[in-house]
């Protein structure tokens, strides 16, 4: 594992960013545009518990 975290975002400006990636030369406009966002890092400190998640076999049932 990287050790990297990810976290989705929500309630960002839409318009501004996809301004600011526009302005920034990295987004155009006209061809895509910003639907999530998302943070990566790595944790300052660990959690105080575990994380409590079900394995992918208790919940992926393929067809």
């Amino acid at each position: 594992m990287s050790g990297i975290d990810s976290t989705p975002m929500e309630g960002f400006d839409r318009e501004a960013v996809e301004d600011l990636l526009q302005q920034e030369g990295v987004l155009d406009k006209d061809a895509f545009g910003v639907s999530v966002m998302a943070a990566f890092g790595y944790r300052k400190e660990d959690p105080p518990r575990e994380k409590a998640r079900q394995s992918s076999e208790d919940v992926v049932h393929w067809a």
